[in-house]
């Protein structure tokens, strides 16, 4: 009796998922990451305003609290979505052999 041999190519049919898991797992850390310095800024604002400073400058920082999340956000949707779309085609491919 022959043996069949695995391929390379020959994935487990839960691969995809695995690999979209781990994307967005890493995906989600880096999000937490980068939105931290937002959070920082958050709180540094409602404690400089009790030290009464300049109304200017608590805009500028809130600003940029309000910039670094909604950017990380729209940049980890965009990802999310990448990841989704290869992990429907890796799936459409494994289907195809």
């Amino acid at each position: 009796m022959e043996k069949l041999q695995k391929t390379p190519h020959d994935k487990p049919w839960y691969a995809p998922l695995v690999h979209f898991l781990a994307h967005t797992l890493v995906g989600s850390g880096i999000f937490l990451i980068i939105a931290a310095p937002s959070v920082f800024l958050g709180w540094l604002v409602h404690k400089l305003r009790e030290y009464h400073v300049a109304e200017f400058t608590l805009s500028v920082l809130t600003f940029l609290e309000h910039t670094i999340l909604l950017v990380d956000a729209l940049t980890f949707l965009c990802f999310i979505g990448i990841t989704s779309w290869s992990a429907i085609r890796e799936m459409r491919n494994e289907q195809d052999h």
